[in-house]
């Protein structure tokens, strides 16, 4: 990675932090909180390609647990099945395809992916890490776990949807980022 990649991927990654800590609250479930910290992990997916969303949603996953607390290693772990996935997946089918179908396809695909990963996630672990019945979980799924997961997965995509092109233009016009097709054409637009 260069030194400008690198930057901006820390500068991204630590605004999603200060979104992940300002911006909470319960969604479906009281315990189960929205944050819109997968925005700027979504954007280093569309710029730089899933790897370096998956290193910047590892990073983030511990930062989150260290700065909040909240559900400790096993809440990073969590964060970072999901936000990984997701990310990850919308980035790899940006980077195959620079158009408004790649980035949809991507957007569409990791947020069922991460929904679906993370329906099963809770249901193996949280038992065995928060002593909840199967049962228990199970019943929380329809009222509360699968929607949460797609409703903030469609919301942080549509945000994306809306500032991605206009970020990598600006950050284009300064030298920051190679100029890149951001779509096959040029008055393309991603929504």
């Amino acid at each position: 990675m260069d030194t400008k990649k690198i930057t901006i991927t820390a500068v991204l990654s630590a605004f999603a932090l200060v979104l992940m800590l300002l911006i909470r609250f319960p969604m479906f479930l009281p315990f189960l909180i929205y944050e819109p910290g997968d925005i700027p992990i979504l954007i280093i997916a569309f710029l730089f390609g899933p790897a370096s969303a998956l290193g910047a949603s590892f990073m983030l996953s511990i930062l989150m647990a260290v700065f909040t607390g909240l559900g400790g290693p096993f809440g990073a772990f969590m964060h970072f099945l999901a936000t990984g996935s997701f990310t990850a997946i919308a980035g790899y089918f940006y980077q195959k395809d620079h158009s408004k179908t790649g980035a949809i396809k991507g957007l569409v695909l990791g947020a069922l992916v991460m929904t679906f990963l993370m329906a099963g996630t809770n249901l193996l672990l949280n038992p065995i890490f928060y002593g909840i019945p199967r049962e228990q979980v199970l019943k929380m799924m329809l009222p509360g776990i699968l929607p949460f997961n797609l409703t903030k997965a469609i919301v942080n995509s549509v945000i994306t949807v809306l500032v991605y092109k206009k970020l990598a233009h600006f950050l284009m016009s300064k030298g920051l980022i190679k100029n890149q097709k951001l779509f096959k054409q040029s008055n393309e637009s991603i929504i």
